[in-house]
């Protein structure tokens, strides 16, 4: 039998419905907690109530993160476009940014009228978002690096439960590199980015591009992967409300963020529960099983050799951070260039409060550095 816990109750706290916990307090930028206290505490979360209610009025329960987000610039173009897909068969959108002719000139990246290409995946548990949730992240990268951006409106659960957000996200990445005249993009400048689930699908794109033989017959070069608070290994968090998190095979719990950041402000341990129920299935051994599969955790893919270079971006108190410090180390040791940086008294959601948050506008300040690196190295 699994072991349990009683967890705290948070409601009890006059019109504060999501008090900042104690073991967390303490460890949190003042001003991600001024934030926080503003927007979310006195807020409900989506996996606070049953999904149908949730998806009856999802407003109502998402963070309003265009409040926050920072700076959205104007850009040359955008369209959208719609893109079939397999297993189930659909389609799903894609929202494609091209720079200012200025801003193309001034990045200095154009290769015979042709720019590198950044596609990027949002985040929101494999459950929540949508096109507009990185639209300030796509637009503020297009603008300063002067490169094209790819945003992938992916299937979501639980319409549309693992494997599909992996197996739809490397159906855009194929989709650029069917179109790249069209998008007049250089397919041997493409990187792949993501917040939390989408980190995780651009992980997994990453994976299946090495070892897709008709991506590098066509040329495709994958420069960069951008893993902003990533989910990088599932098995471990609890498969029910109350249980302890999984143990591996000498009785441990390997991510010891799962521990200290059990009660972290905005995703808490609890949260990931109701994510992976609805992502990986609500029975025990459908959910044991798909967390199993290297498309939900790519940290037991069986080579990590090979891959792009990649920069990963953690929050200080949030569960997910030992996930990507691991990966980080497990890319290290297969040979696979990998640096990391930690943004110390934020939470798991700062990337996107960059607004009124400055290591927010910090860390999307990185990965714009990180990209343009990558980017400018080909041609060097």
């Amino acid at each position: 039998m699994a072991a349990t816990r009683q967890y705290d109750n948070e409601g009890s706290h006059g019109d504060i419905i999501n008090p900042l916990h104690t073991s967390v307090v303490d460890k949190l930028d003042p001003d991600y907690v001024a934030i926080y206290m503003k927007y979310q505490a006195r807020a409900p979360r989506a996996d606070q109530v049953p999904y149908h209610v949730y998806n009856a009025d999802r407003a109502k329960y998402n963070f309003p993160g265009h409040l926050v987000s920072g700076a959205s610039p104007a850009v040359g173009t955008t369209k959208t476009y719609k893109v079939p897909v397999s297993d189930p068969a659909g389609e799903i959108s894609v929202r494609v940014y091209t720079p200012i002719a200025k801003s193309a000139t001034n990045g200095n990246l154009d290769r015979d009228g042709l720019l590198p290409v950044l596609i990027d995946y949002h985040g929101g548990g494999f459950v929540i978002g949508n096109l507009e949730s990185d639209d300030f992240f796509c637009r503020q990268v297009c603008e300063a690096i002067g490169c094209v951006v790819v945003n992938v409106d992916y299937r979501m659960a639980p319409e549309f439960p693992h494997p599909v957000p992996a197996t739809d996200a490397y159906a855009a990445l194929k989709w650029v590199v069917a179109n790249a005249e069209m998008l007049r993009v250089d397919v041997a400048r493409v990187a792949v980015s993501g917040f939390s689930a989408g980190a995780n699908l651009a992980a997994v794109v990453a994976i299946m591009a090495r070892d897709d033989n008709s991506i590098e017959m066509a040329g495709v070069k994958l420069v960069l992967q951008v893993l902003v608070v990533p989910v990088i290994d599932a098995r471990y968090v609890p498969f029910d409300h109350g249980e302890l998190p999984q143990v591996n095979r000498d009785g441990v719990v390997p991510y010891e963020s799962y521990v200290s950041c059990e009660f972290a402000p905005v995703l808490p341990l609890s949260r990931l529960v109701w994510f992976y129920r609805l992502w990986l299935g609500a029975e025990r051994e459908v959910w044991r099983r798909n967390a199993e599969d290297w498309r939900a955790s790519p940290i037991v893919a069986d080579n990590h050799g090979g891959l792009p270079p990649a920069s990963i971006l953690v929050a200080e108190v949030d569960p997910l951070r030992s996930e990507g410090v691991a990966y980080h180390e497990k890319l290290l040791a297969a040979g696979t260039r990998s640096e990391i940086k930690m943004y110390t008294g934020c939470g798991h959601t700062f990337s996107h409060w960059g607004g009124q948050l400055i290591k927010g506008q910090e860390c999307v300040d990185d990965a714009v550095a990180a990209l343009r690196d990558a980017f400018g190295s080909v041609l060097g």
